[in-house]
């Protein structure tokens, strides 16, 4: 029964959309909190990180590489005002264990 109950909450405190994206030029532009908006930090036209709060509720603060010689890295896709990252978000480490993809500000979970 707790399992259950654990499982059903997990999965209603997750939230399926990103609110905002913002293009910053620094890592120091991007406020410590930034609650559903994703930050892409980015010089020029070069992509550097992407910075979010995990969409599972448990506000873990996800940074991600966009430099393709770092690995691992993703990609991002800027469109009408909406973000998709490639390839999926997996956090296996972390107590959430969320694993999710990121395609037009909306989160599609994996599990």
């Amino acid at each position: 029964m707790i399992e259950r109950l654990k499982t059903w909450w997990k999965k209603h405190r997750r939230r399926y959309k990103i609110t905002r994206v913002l293009v910053v030029n620094s890592m120091t532009a991007i406020p410590e909190r930034i609650g559903t908006d994703l930050y892409l930090v980015r010089k020029g036209d070069f992509c550097k990180r992407v910075v979010l709060n995990c969409p599972c509720g448990c506000k873990r603060r996800i940074d991600l590489n966009m430099v393709r010689t770092h690995k691992p890295s993703w990609t991002a896709k800027l469109e009408k005002g909406t973000i998709s990252l490639n390839p999926s978000i997996w956090l296996p480490e972390d107590p959430c264990q969320s694993h999710f993809f990121i395609k037009y500000n909306t989160i599609e979970w994996v599990n």
